[in-house]
């Protein structure tokens, strides 16, 4: 018995390719191999059998380049008598898409290659070795098997807030690196300034002069007068002058415990401490420039996701505006999936499951085989829903009770929200819940903006969603 099409072993991907060989005949299928690079290229052309027509040869990164492998193909082509042309190319960073884009603008089947792909082929053939030329016959036999994808590159409003989000998470990543130099800086000028390790009925605690380091007053300090003998210069009185003139918010206990802190420093003298001061400013500087362009670009993920199909997910209580968005542009196009599973293991937080004959399975740690972005925020999701989603926070404290560590747990509600996600961006229907407190206004006008509040239910709510909350 044979299935019908998309019944595939490998899936849809591995049904269209038997049938798209199946149509043409495997005699009349060109495979073009392509190893991209930032300046130089390297191909090679064979025969669907591995028979190479071409050897390997080298074009430059350009359209001269890519015209001279054309008339290669071409003449290739014309001598052999073949149909159809199969262009496989291994994802190298983001040299090989301007190839993608070209040979489907030429009518190519395009082949897009995971570079763990070839991996796996080069292994398969025991060879250790990694070589241009063993890349474009591992390229080739990737292709043989049916491996790889035909996927459209990204494109459109998802792609841009794919971009956008990663971006954004660039600048999370160096505005944290950004601070702990700061921190570093603050060490050396005065270290009591983060706070000191006290004696306190019996018990030794951390005591803090301020709760939030980067707030508007720890800031002032840290520029204009954070070394101790600026501290005890300035006094009690000099430091609540200060905090009304500069509108601070200084607490009394801030300031006794910063005087206090200060008379016994271990701080160098102030004069020995020039560069550090300096240093720290500039840093400062630095992270101010990068809490702008991060407050930019996070208006920009909002003003263009609340224009996406995946904006539904802004009713659910937990999922913010960067964790949506974020969440939404990692999963993509979802139109090609068939089930939410398949984005969980997109993501690599699908677990890893054995089983052999009668034995019952054993179910281990997440597989890791997916994206790493994707993966992350998956995390992110399920941390945000355990604290702020009072539904996922019942789940999550029946995880806890069944033994499960709390990353364990943040990952299961992170598929769990996946597969909610699935199923409200493929059928546009809001996030439903019994929860006393829930309303969907609420939800929306807490996370956007005025103006894209109005969109919001206009797209959603008023015209094409039945709103249950």
């Amino acid at each position: 018995m044979v299935y019908t099409l998309l019944n595939h072993i490998q899936g849809k991907n591995g049904s269209r390719w038997a049938e798209f060989v199946r149509e043409v005949g495997r005699e009349n299928l060109l495979l073009v191999a392509v190893d991209a690079a930032k300046y130089t290229h390297k191909g090679m052309i064979c025969t669907f059998y591995g028979d190479i027509l071409v050897r390997p040869f080298e074009f430059d990164a350009s359209m001269t380049g890519f015209q001279k492998l054309n008339d290669l193909i071409q003449t290739e082509m014309n001598e052999h008598d073949m149909k159809e042309v199969v262009f496989g190319i291994e994802t190298t960073g983001h040299y090989y898409e301007d190839l993608v884009h070209k040979g489907k603008a030429e009518g190519y089947h395009v082949r897009i290659l995971n570079a763990a792909t070839t991996a796996r082929e080069r292994e398969a053939l025991l060879n250790w070795s990694k070589t241009d030329n063993l890349d474009l016959m591992a390229i080739v036999q990737s292709m043989i098997n049916g491996r790889g994808t035909s996927s459209e590159l990204g494109a459109g409003k998802v792609h841009d807030l794919q971009k956008l989000t990663r971006a954004r998470r660039d600048l999370v990543k160096e505005q944290t690196a950004v601070k702990n130099l700061i921190l570093v800086y603050v060490d050396h000028i005065f270290r009591e300034f983060q706070g000191k390790s006290m004696w306190m009925n019996g018990k030794r605690q951390k005591v803090k002069p301020f709760s939030h380091l980067f707030g508007k007053a720890p800031r002032y300090l840290m520029r204009h007068c954070l070394h101790p003998s600026d501290i005890l210069k300035l006094g009690s009185e000099g430091l609540r002058s200060l905090s009304i003139r500069e509108n601070l918010k200084m607490r009394r206990s801030s300031i006794e415990t910063l005087i206090a802190f200060a008379e016994h420093s271990i701080s160098k003298p102030k004069e020995d401490l020039h560069v550090e001061q300096y240093l720290l400013s500039q840093k400062l500087d630095q992270l101010e420039l990068l809490e702008e362009h991060i407050k930019k670009i996070e208006r920009e993920i909002e003003d263009l996701f609340v224009q996406t199909e995946g904006a539904v997910l802004l009713s659910v209580s937990g999922i913010g505006v960067v964790t949506g968005a974020e969440l939404y542009a990692e999963m993509g196009d979802i139109s090609d999936f068939d089930h939410a599973g398949q984005l969980i293991k997109m993501a690599g937080t699908n677990p890893i499951v054995k089983q052999s004959g009668d034995r019952r399975p054993s179910y281990y740690a997440v597989s890791k085989q997916g994206r790493r972005t994707f993966r992350n925020i998956v995390y992110q999701v399920g941390k945000s829903l355990a604290t702020n989603n009072p539904d996922m926070k019942q789940k999550y404290f029946a995880l806890k009770e069944r033994g499960k560590h709390p990353r364990q747990a943040y990952i299961a509600l992170g598929n769990r929200m996946i597969r909610l996600a699935f199923s409200m961006i493929k059928q546009q229907t809001l996030y439903r819940t019994n929860h006393k407190n829930y309303t969907l206004l609420d939800q929306i006008s807490k996370k956007l903006h005025v103006k894209n509040t109005k969109l919001f239910y206009e797209q959603f709510v008023s015209s094409k969603i039945s709103v249950s909350a």
